[in-house]
């Protein structure tokens, strides 16, 4: 019994020291106080006095340089030694103020948004399509040949014209990005190449026939339709209805012959648009004006044409132009 004894109090004498170096010391050095560092953002941290030399610490995770206080354990609680302090703040109810219409602000995501523009519509890159515009062309016109009989219908007599050219002014209103309507001007000339009587020819220039031409000036109301388009391209048909002012000259031999007269006409367009830019467009077309009632190429006592049949005329005109739009 004393043998085991012995040994019991062997093998305590021996791990005494272990478990005293085992046991955790607190010790309360006042030369080691411990400090509290405060960042920009709000985080502290708690370490001893002795850490604060050993690195230059520039609070980059923290939004600066910290600054060091006293650490109080009553007042700022416990905190593991290098660990952010825990914070709890009271939360503070601001009075959200009265919205202005200047600081009223929805932000919008740019993605989701539809910047998709509609066909020709009221852009900045098309200009408006509805409301007052201008129109103005000008291109090459042909008569056609201007026939008929005389003298009880036994003698038959062709005019036959060269090419001249038309221009044209049209104020017009777009009731609509496809409708408009307006009231057209024009001014045709074409010099007169020769004339037929029966078999008979005669040519501008010569000693029996001298210079001729036809004058036409048509006023016309006109309607348009334009075909949308997703491009700057559109396609566009129309027509119209009115009067045209004819007026004709021809020199026969020694004397000179004139005649004049208004007459009912229409019109049929078909033509293309091309905007070039915001407001305006390269326009080109095709116009057909007819006159059922055409004035003869000189009076009665002139004979060329006396007043028993003259077959409708038809004036043909390739024209380009420029439309604005207001």
């Amino acid at each position: 019994m004393y043998k085991y004894v012995k040994y019991i109090s062997a093998i305590l004498a021996f791990t005494a020291p272990l478990v005293a170096l085992a046991e955790p010391a607190v010790t309360t050095s006042t030369n080691d106080p411990m400090v509290m560092k405060i960042y920009p953002d709000g985080t502290k941290i708690v370490v001893r006095w002795s850490e604060i030399g050993k690195a230059v610490d520039n609070g980059e995770k923290h939004g600066g340089a910290p600054r060091i206080i006293a650490y109080d354990p009553g007042k700022d609680g416990i905190v593991p030694i290098g660990q952010p302090a825990a914070t709890v703040s009271a939360p503070t109810s601001t009075p959200n103020p009265m919205p202005s219409a200047s600081s009223v602000v929805t932000p919008e995501s740019s993605k989701s948004a539809n910047t998709t523009q509609s066909p020709m519509s009221d852009t900045d890159e098309y200009g408006p399509m509805e409301g007052f515009g201008f129109r103005s062309n000008v291109g090459v016109a042909f008569q056609q040949s201007q026939s008929g009989r005389n003298n009880q219908r036994s003698q038959y007599q062709s005019v036959t014209f060269q090419p001249g050219i038309r221009f044209d002014i049209e104020p017009f209103y777009n009731l609509t990005d496809w409708f408009s309507v307006g009231v057209e001007s024009a001014f045709i000339y074409n010099q007169i190449h020769s004339i037929q009587i029966n078999n008979s020819y005669l040519y501008s220039g010569d000693s029996l026939l001298g210079n001729g031409a036809l004058y036409q000036v048509p006023i016309l109301a006109n309607v348009r339709f334009q075909f949308p388009s997703d491009g700057p391209f559109r396609g566009f048909c129309g027509g119209g209805v009115g009067g045209v002012w004819d007026y004709s000259t021809v020199s026969l031999g020694d004397s000179n012959y004139t005649n004049y007269q208004w007459n009912y006409a229409f019109q049929l367009v078909a033509g293309f648009s091309y905007n070039v830019a915001p407001g305006l467009d390269l326009e080109t077309s095709f116009k057909t004006l007819c006159t059922p009632n055409p004035v003869a190429q000189a009076n009665t006592n002139g004979s060329v044409f006396g007043e028993e049949q003259v077959n409708a005329a038809y004036s043909y005109a390739a024209e380009v132009g420029l439309v604005w739009r207001f």
